[in-house]
């Protein structure tokens, strides 16, 4: 027993001391692995590109194209990686340096008559990630300006300046005043700036005048004196274009007043006149019926009159029917026939005829069954 308690504390602490050696050599692999990464590589952030110097030996120099965003491989004394910003930068001639710390101060233009302007101007640029025919890369950037951020920036900063300067200072006071001469020339400085900076891997996105200032308060004064006279005809042009908007509007409104009254007449006569054809038509219908009502009215009594006529003891019927009005009768309606002779009568309404013609449709046996 004591035997076997021993060879298994023995056997824990073995197994113990192996899984704790096998800690310790994850360990130094994953040291070790991060230690040789740091070293013979780097990591190209996003929102740069990466340009590799070889320092000695054979390719010795820069690469021409950009490395992307990533880890890159490097060897320590042999080789390094320069970060170059692919984002939009920004310089800034503007007099408040208190917002603008890099700024280097307003621009001073002087005009074709000796005035003094204060520009301040924004100048938009970005490095191109690779050369082309039109222009240059990051590593003719680093190559033959520098390797140092501050450094590109003064170059963009001096070329800007001698351009803006150039084409700005081709303007009279009156045509800095101008915004469409005052623009036609920041173009031009804009084209200048762009060509100067192509070869050296950077693209000019954009000139940008913020504000500007002349030195001389009469100047200022006559301007501030221009632009309220033009915003108060601006003003007067807008309240005459306004008033001649509203007198159209007024008589088209009465125009299509008139038109709508026009056309509400028209609509109730042609009402009127279609209820009166309508009403017209409703009376030509009845009388039309009524016409044929009374010829149906007239057929049946005359399809009666001829069924009496034709038939036995119809004479007696008549009488039968007659007899009262007969009665009824007063003196001096009927001349020439005794009101009760039946037979004058029926003589008299032309029923005899017809009478004697019916008896002679029937046969004679018939008539005697009948007497």
């Amino acid at each position: 027993m004591a035997n076997n308690s021993l060879s298994e504390s023995s056997f824990g602490e073995e197994l113990g001391f192996a899984f704790k050696s096998l800690i310790v050599g994850l360990c130094f692999i994953v040291v070790t692995v991060a230690v040789l990464l740091y070293i013979f590589g780097d990591v190209v952030r996003p929102g740069f590109v990466g340009i590799r110097q070889i320092t000695f030996g054979p390719g010795q120099g820069f690469s021409q194209s950009g490395l992307p965003p990533g880890y890159h491989w490097t060897v320590p004394f042999y080789s390094r990686i320069h970060m170059v910003p692919q984002t939009v930068q920004v310089l800034h001639f503007h007099r408040e340096k208190s917002k603008y710390p890099n700024s280097a101060g307003s621009l001073e233009v002087q005009t074709t008559d000796g005035a003094t302007v204060d520009v301040d101007v924004s100048v938009l640029t970005r490095i191109y990630d690779k050369p082309s025919k039109d222009h240059g890369g990051p590593a003719d950037l680093i190559k033959n300006i520098g390797i140092v951020a501050e450094v590109w920036r003064n170059h963009v900063r001096r070329v800007s300046d001698d351009e803006l300067r150039r084409s700005l200072g081709k303007l009279s006071t009156g045509q800095f005043y101008n915004p469409f001469s005052r623009e036609k020339q920041v173009e031009e400085a804009k084209q200048n700036i762009g060509s100067r900076l192509a070869e050296y891997g950077i693209s000019i996105q954009e000139v940008l005048i913020r504000r500007y200032t002349y030195r001389a308060e009469r100047i200022d004064d006559a301007i501030f004196s221009k632009n309220l006279q033009d915003q108060e005809e601006r003003l007067n042009a807008t309240k005459s274009g306004l008033a001649e908007v509203k007198a159209e509007l007024e008589q088209v409104a009465a125009e299509w007043d008139a038109k709508i009254r026009t056309l509400n007449v028209e609509g109730e006569n042609k009402a009127h006149v279609i209820r009166s054809e309508g009403d017209l038509y409703e009376e030509e219908q009845k009388a039309t019926g009524d016409l044929e009502l009374a010829k149906a009215q007239a057929e049946v009594e005359r399809l009666k009159a001829n069924v009496f006529s034709d038939t036995a003891g119809s004479d007696t019927y008549l009488a039968f029917k007659l007899a009262p009005i007969l009665g009824s009768l007063k003196g001096g309606v009927v001349s020439d026939i005794d009101p009760y002779n039946f037979e004058a009568w029926l003589e008299k309404l032309g029923l005899s005829d017809a009478k004697r013609s019916a008896a002679r449709r029937v046969p004679r046996g018939d008539a005697n069954a009948a007497q």
